[in-house]
């Protein structure tokens, strides 16, 4: 079995935000499991985060974002030689 190359952990969003319309997995205040969501930003600075391509925002519907972490690679089988 091989082991992972980059260890990936979570980032706080008091610490930094992900780049605006970049996928990441994000953790919740309020929820148990992780989803894939977007981090958005307004005209006027403020920003958002939602859920994969929707238009209404986690915290629009009482679901609060605390954390989140860059999506892994994704998987490519390797060619047998």
């Amino acid at each position: 079995m091989k082991q992972c190359d980059s260890i990936k952990e979570w980032i706080d969003i008091n610490d930094r935000l992900p780049n605006p319309g970049e996928y990441v997995l994000v953790s919740f205040e309020n929820v148990t499991l992780p989803d894939i969501g977007r981090y958005e930003t307004d005209s006027d600075g403020s920003g958002a985060f939602y859920p994969g391509n929707d238009d209404t925002s986690y915290a629009s519907v009482g679901i609060f974002v605390n954390a989140w972490m860059p999506l892994p690679e994704v998987y490519r089988r390797e060619e047998q030689k």
